[in-house]
């Protein structure tokens, strides 16, 4: 790393240190507050971490950018949801070009929401890869076809528990503010299940390595966790979910020990009610 990239790393942990203050990091296997240096020794101690967020905070995508900076000591391989499985991601010139050329679109993932993360992988040099599912596949798994002959096994043997699965099929739902028709519900539960599948696969064969993506995939119950727990027990997983401040509830937190080892709270935002514009054709809708 030539001395431009270390001067840049160790003003972002400087910048990560002060910024962290005015967050909270809670530990949910006990539901007490620790500061950064306790969560940097616990992720750096596993083989897998997975870093969540909710997609449109700011705030989420800078503090796990600073958060990169303070881990790249170890050199995990950052696998991201926000490029389709594939190849390394050679990040030459410009960043979002090499990106797009990668798969990336902007349009889907507003670049000056991601460009925090995605320098930051690139300045702490870490081998970067897609893992979202390919679309190929989901549209065949739309249109009634079969799971891939290479994820079928890995399917079967991280099958949810009765709960998990009750849970993800309300989640799908909520997800889509109850206007889900019913015969979109298994379709789009078995596209969740092989994207999770999709981005546990690419972990396990760049580990270590640290999964960038929404909580909803870093969920400890239904997501990518309990899918690497299926399938390689014995590796130690770490996993964070990134919520607001207006979440932050005490009592809320033993629930939230079901789905992540930690939280980490950020400013929140404000925005539009996404249930206001979402909608089903109505062909679709009285199937």
């Amino acid at each position: 790393m030539n001395t431009i990239k270390k001067i840049y790393l160790s003003w972002i942990l400087l910048v990560f240190s002060s910024a962290v203050s005015a967050n909270s990091i809670v530990d949910l296997r006990n539901q007490t507050t620790i500061n950064q240096e306790r969560l940097i020794a616990e992720l750096i101690s596993a083989d897998y971490i997975l870093l969540g967020e909710l997609h449109d905070n700011p705030h989420h995508h800078e503090a796990r950018g600073r958060l990169i900076a303070a881990i790249a000591s170890k050199k995990y391989a950052a696998v991201v949801e926000y490029l389709p499985t594939g190849p390394l991601v050679r990040l030459t010139g410009s960043t979002l070009l090499s990106l797009e050329q990668a798969g990336f679109s902007p349009k889907a993932w507003p670049w000056k929401l991601y460009q925090p993360l995605f320098e930051a992988i690139r300045v702490s040099e870490l081998p970067l890869y897609g893992s979202n599912l390919d679309r190929s596949i989901s549209k065949t798994i739309f249109s009634g076809g079969p799971i891939p002959a290479a994820m079928e096994s890995d399917y079967q043997k991280s099958a949810l528990t009765n709960d998990a699965k009750r849970s993800l099929e309300t989640d799908l739902i909520d997800g889509h503010c109850g206007k889900l028709p019913a015969q979109y519900l298994e379709p789009m539960f078995r596209v969740q299940r092989l994207t999770d599948i999709s981005m546990a696969q690419v972990m396990m064969r760049h580990s270590p390595a640290i999964l960038f993506a929404g909580n909803g995939h870093v969920r400890n119950d239904y997501g990518v966790p309990q899918v690497l727990r299926s399938l390689e027990p014995a590796k130690k997983r770490v996993s964070v979910g990134l919520i607001e401040e207006a979440q932050r509830d005490s009592s809320a937190f033993a629930e939230l020990a079901k789905l992540y080892d930690f939280v980490w709270i950020t400013p929140s935002i404000d925005r539009a009610d996404p249930c206001a514009t979402l909608h089903f054709g109505k062909s679709e809708s009285s199937k």
